[in-house]
């Protein structure tokens, strides 16, 4: 028997789908629902990071449906929509996105797009009802919805033969969802490129349609969190693109190294230069550790801690804690995961971080756990900053929503992560 969710850390496959296409440069969202849904979305990621899109906010166009449409159908509405998005927004391709209103009456979202694609225009449709799924689905389906349409839309493109260096796509970083994900790419991008290795982010500063275009042109696919694997099969399909996939995209070192020992099983990485630039890297990360030394005996950073978020972030604090800081995880809480609770099975490693896991989406039961673990310093989202407060434990907000952080290029990955969190970490545990 299915049960309500208090206070949710994450919104619906509209959502999702929205968060993501706005942060490819030159496409444009059309909404076919109700003028709630894109309003909601526009609340939602101010308290996931800095966000900055093509079209953001009450720019997204939106066929605005009201019961009129709902009850007599909306598809002339959503024709007249199209036809003014498309005089007055320059895109490189329209996306149009019918919601749960418009899916539930059945309008056919899909005649009306192709209407504007048979006057020349590059559109496409993404059917994103939210009873269909959150925010995780959302990025999964444009993915693959923009896998499987943009060759139809555009003429394949090839790679310039002047650009040998080696491609690789990263996928399963998933815009506002994750709150470090710009700075994310950043750090996967600026470790690959340091070793030779191109690297298509997909979204962000600079990405536009032609990235996506561009990706069967790849020599391999990284996923770094679950909701990649899906799209990365699809492209393995359809291209033969062989993919990894990184099961801790960690922070610090060893976490870089193994990320390019994936690597360099299925692309050559001269030797010599991965070499000279980890030895850099471990001396500047040795030497953020040696600041930090004598404020972690005479305060005592060795804590019992609490995570909370979805399970690829969590695995990343769990395992730098435990191995750079010396902290004790009692529980980590995972979110972000699909089924019933019950059914959930973690894996040995996720097992060797900490006493216990849990697979909790309600807020007050997640309150509930952290209570009776009793941490000393509880990392999740800005919903448990109540509890800690409670119990008098330090928190550090590292998932979704973040009410109290703006955050722009940071990141929780590889050196750089490892080097923000030693000092953001370390300023907290000083109050």
């Amino acid at each position: 028997m299915s049960k309500s969710i208090e206070r949710g850390r994450y919104g619906c496959n509209l959502h999702g789908a929205i968060q993501t296409i706005t942060q490819i440069q030159g496409v444009v969202p059309i909404l076919h629902t109700t003028p709630g849904c894109g309003l909601q979305h526009d609340i939602a990621k101010k308290v996931g990071s800095a966000f900055a899109a093509y079209v953001q906010g009450y720019e997204i166009p939106s066929s605005n449906v009201y019961e009129k449409q709902i009850i007599f159908g909306g598809t002339s509405r959503l024709r007249e929509q199209i036809k003014n998005t498309v005089k007055v927004m320059k895109g490189d391709l329209y996306v149009t996105l019918s919601g749960c209103e418009s899916e539930m009456v059945g309008d056919d979202s899909i005649s009306m797009t192709q209407e504007i694609v048979d006057q020349g225009e590059k559109a496409i449709n993404y059917r994103a009802p939210g009873f269909k799924g959150d925010q995780y689905i959302g990025y999964e389906g444009i993915v693959s919805t923009l896998i499987d349409k943009l060759p139809s839309v555009y003429e394949n493109v090839e790679e310039e033969s002047s650009d040998n260096r080696i491609k690789v796509n990263i996928l399963g970083i998933i815009p506002v969802q994750d709150i470090y994900w710009q700075g994310n790419l950043d750090e996967i991008q600026r470790v690959l490129q340091s070793l030779g290795i191109k690297v298509n982010k997909l979204l962000g500063y600079k990405q536009s349609i032609d990235n996506w275009r561009r990706m069967n042109t790849a020599n391999l696919n990284v996923v770094v969190s679950k909701w990649g694997i899906e799209a990365a099969k699809k492209l393995k399909k359809l291209y033969h693109t062989p993919y990894i996939v990184v099961d801790n995209l960690g922070m610090g070192p060893d976490a870089m190294e193994l990320l390019v020992d994936q690597v360099a099983k299925e692309i050559p990485i001269q030797v010599d230069i991965a070499r000279d630039f980890f030895r850099e890297e471990k001396q500047r990360f040795r030497y953020a550790l040696k600041q930090i030394a004598e404020y972690y005996y005479d305060y005592d950073f060795q804590k019992s801690v609490v995570i909370v978020g979805d399970e690829s972030t969590t695995i990343r604090y769990a395992d730098f804690l435990t191995r750079y800081l010396g902290m004790e995880i009692l529980a980590i809480i995972i979110t972000d995961f699909v089924g019933e609770e019950t059914k959930q099975e973690p894996s040995e490693y996720l097992r060797s971080l900490a006493y216990d896991i849990y697979y909790k989406k309600d807020t007050r039961e997640v309150s509930q756990i952290i209570e009776e673990a009793n941490p000393e310093l509880v990392l999740g989202s800005s919903l448990e900053e109540e509890i800690a407060r409670s119990l008098g434990a330090y928190h550090y907000t590292i998932s979704y929503p973040a009410y109290n952080k703006v955050i722009i290029s940071s990141c929780n990955v590889g050196y750089e992560g490892g080097i923000g969190l030693i000092e953001n970490l370390s300023s907290v545990l000083l109050q």
